[in-house]
């Protein structure tokens, strides 16, 4: 909540344009977003890419019902070619639906997809889980199936403003560049960072007027090897 899910989106489909190959300059980017500058990006860049610790290739529901739709297609007896299309089409709408749900954040994307599938054409998603021996993850299929079903409905307008007034209300002041309190602990790193500064360049000014510069670890090491002579 430190952060408007609206920049955490953008920051992710900004990588995601780097990581597929497809590069966008930040400015042309954000230029096409409206009340949006590079800094919105660019602030979050680097802490989503460590948050996903680099890992950068997602795979999710779609990716696991196109495997699905290949296998449906390798099975003894095949449905014909037409209707597998059409129950892939329509089990691809699902998939879309259940990311309005809490599926993601509960199931495996292979779950879900055959879930998906399920809806779409129930004879096919049962002949490939007989298939795979995977009838005892039926119940957990339903389970899946009822939530879409029962949470898929797309938010209204009204119901997306009152969300986005709430998270701008629940942000961390601190992170809301020119804030109080972003100021505030914008100075005081500045005055942590410069009082370090200071303390190091006391400690240099001290071993300068004690005349020994390379401070007592190297001396020591230079006893131990005998000291440095004319000829050395």
């Amino acid at each position: 909540m430190d952060w408007h899910p609206k920049n955490v989106m953008l920051t992710a489909l900004f990588l995601a344009t780097k990581t597929t190959n497809h590069p966008i300059s930040l400015e042309s980017y954000t230029s096409n977003i409206p009340r949006t500058a590079p800094s919105d990006v660019l602030d979050l860049e680097f802490l989503v890419a460590q948050s996903l610790a680099f890992e950068f290739a997602v795979w999710h529901a779609h990716r696991a019902l196109w495997g699905l739709w290949l296998d449906l297609q390798a099975l003894p007896e095949p449905p014909h070619r037409d209707a597998l299309q059409q129950s892939y089409d329509v089990a691809l709408q699902h998939v879309r639906t259940s990311r309005l749900t809490d599926a993601e954040l509960l199931y495996s994307p292979s779950q879900i997809a055959l879930a998906c599938m399920s809806l779409a054409a129930p004879d096919l998603a049962a002949s490939w889980a007989q298939a795979k021996g995977a009838e005892p993850a039926l119940e957990t299929i339903q389970a899946i199936k009822d939530m879409i079903l029962r949470d898929g409905d797309v938010p209204s307008v009204e119901v997306v403003r009152e969300i986005d007034r709430r998270l701008k209300v629940c942000k961390n002041p601190e992170k809301v560049v020119g804030s109080k309190a972003y100021i505030a602990r914008k100075a005081q790193e500045e005055k942590n960072a410069e009082a370090k500064r200071a303390k190091k360049a006391e400690g240099v000014r001290r071993a300068m007027e004690d005349g020994d510069p390379f401070g007592d670890e190297l001396n020591g090491d230079m006893d131990m090897t005998g000291g440095l002579d004319d000829d050395d």
